[in-house]
């Protein structure tokens, strides 16, 4: 008796996928069918200060499909749902109930649109290449060959070793997974994709405390799309294993646990961000507000405006937004994060987006269906959890590209002003045009040179002013993988890649 799900189970389920759409495009006034089904196998475990405390070794199926159908206006209808052993031995059946229920759906969409048709318009789709396909997963390490003890024993390794490296440490906690996923896409265009990847990361959390003094915590992830070799190896943007990265993460709650407080300056101050800290705000600052969806007030309700648009006729597209060095994408073909794929979750395929280009806004990241409306092509950026939710369009890589100076350089030419390294949750408004950003240290900078470490403290600008003031951009470009990007309602924590250099430009400190 059937009792798990492989991911290489899909190759008997990929003719049906095939076919749902013929049948989908059979059932009355239908315009468009596609269908998602996914397979997952992943294993992971958890440590608290060396001790194990849990671990789990499971896989995952789901299903989505849309389809676009109406009378006199086309409206869309989803169905999604996470299946079991009998859903799979019964697939077939499963996809037919699942394509009738969303076809109901769109049926009953299109009436509704129909009565407000002088404010709503029929759902479009920009057309796409139509693409037949089959990506494999990279790795050295198969996430299905790896035992829990291997992983259990990994994570307390890393949580043991950065507890013992100092006595002031009082907590660790490290987490890590590694897994492979596969999604077959097929459309009644006639796309037919084939798409797996592998992810595999650690996240530590450590508490330190000296004697006397506030507590100081920090937590960082590391991880990359491979095997497991990303956290036994050092496979990732790091170049660490997690046992190193747990004992670098103590080290830093070490060092914030002796500082003092941060210094508040009443104006703007020469700042110098290290990547991870820039590629947080290519994340939150420009990566977000460049979500056409977000952008065209689709997702406000539950993820705020944009400040590159206040409408069509009223946004920042061809003005300044930054310093003529600015540039700044969202890239899908770029590895090192959790970014990566060649298509979405559309059949797009994936490719660059520049958001800024030398300082001007350019570029939003789309779908089909936002494309088709705001008069642009598909760029690639609809994607889901999984099959069983409704793609948003998401960030991939999103970057502040690299430019021309060495980093110690631009540490060096500063006589007053702090280095900021790092980061942690940021509080940002919710269209984004001013920000309170967190790092995880701040070191002053006197003629050039790092001093004194400062903790509590926070970045606050507004964005515009902010980007406008950056006056260097290092050679030192490096991809970050993001565990927990969140959007939509409910809510989907997703992973991502976020990218940057070393930057200089100006902003306030604030306690925080």
């Amino acid at each position: 008796m059937k009792n798990s799900i492989k991911v290489n189970d899909l190759d008997k389920l990929k003719a049906l996928v095939q076919k749902a759409a013929d049948y989908g495009k059979s059932l009355s006034d239908t315009f468009y069918v596609d269908t998602r089904i996914e397979a997952g196998e992943g294993i992971g475990a958890y440590s608290e200060d060396g001790n194990p405390k849990a671990a789990s070794k499971d896989w995952d199926l789901s299903l989505g499909v849309r389809v676009i159908a109406g009378k006199k206006m086309f409206a869309s209808g989803f169905f999604g749902r996470q299946l079991g052993i009998h859903d799979f031995l019964h697939f077939e059946r499963t996809l037919k109930e699942a394509i009738e229920i969303a076809h109901l759906r769109a049926v009953e969409n299109s009436k509704h649109k129909q009565k407000f048709s002088e404010f709503i318009i029929s759902t479009k789709l920009a057309p796409i290449k139509i693409t037949r396909t089959k990506i494999t997963a990279e790795f050295a390490i198969d996430p299905r060959n790896v035992k829990p003890k291997e992983i259990t024993d990994c994570v307390c390794g890393a949580a043991n070793g950065a507890k013992k490296s100092h006595t002031s440490i009082k907590r660790v906690e490290v987490a890590a997974g590694t897994g492979i996923s596969r999604q077959l896409f097929a459309s009644s265009e006639g796309t037919l994709i084939d798409q797996s990847s592998c992810s595999t990361g650690g996240t530590v959390f450590v508490v330190a405390q000296e004697s006397g003094k506030t507590p100081a915590d920090l937590y960082h992830h590391t991880g990359n799309q491979l095997g497991y070799e990303a956290i036994l190896n050092g496979k990732n943007t790091h170049e660490m294993t997690l046992a190193e990265f747990a004992k670098e993460i103590a080290h830093e709650t070490v060092l914030l646990s002796k500082a003092r407080p941060a210094p508040e300056t009443k104006r703007e101050v020469v700042v110098v961000l290290d990547p991870d800290l820039v590629a947080l705000f290519a994340h939150e600052i420009i990566g977000h507000p460049s979500e056409l969806d977000r952008a065209m007030k689709m997702e406000t309700g539950y993820a705020g405006r944009s400040w590159f648009m206040q409408d069509f006729e009223n946004n920042m597209v061809g003005k300044k937004v930054g310093s003529a060095i600015l540039t700044a994408f969202s890239d899908p073909t770029l590895k090192g994060g959790y970014g990566h794929y060649l298509y979405d979750d559309e059949g797009t395929p994936a490719r660059r987006v520049y958001h800024i280009k030398n300082g001007i806004y350019n570029d939003f990241m789309n779908s089909r269906e936002t494309a088709a409306i705001y008069g642009n092509e598909p760029n690639g950026h609809y994607k889901a959890n999984d099959a069983s939710v409704v793609p948003l369009i998401r960030m991939s890589t999103s970057a502040i590209a690299a430019g021309k100076s060495n980093p110690k350089k631009i540490i060096s030419e500063v006589e007053d002003g702090f280095y900021c390294v790092g980061h942690r949750i940021p509080s940002i408004s919710e269209s984004r045009e001013n920000f309170q950003i967190a790092p995880r240290l701040i070191y002053e900078i006197k003629n050039g040179r790092i001093g004194e470490v400062y903790r509590d403290g926070r970045l606050t600008a507004d964005s515009k002013d902010f980007f406008m003031s950056i006056d260097a951009l290092g050679t030192d470009f490096k991809i970050f993988a993001i565990p927990n990007c969140g959007k939509g309602q409910p809510m989907q924590s997703k992973q991502v890649g976020n990218g940057g250099p070393t930057a200089r430009a100006r902003a306030k400190i604030v306690h925080g």
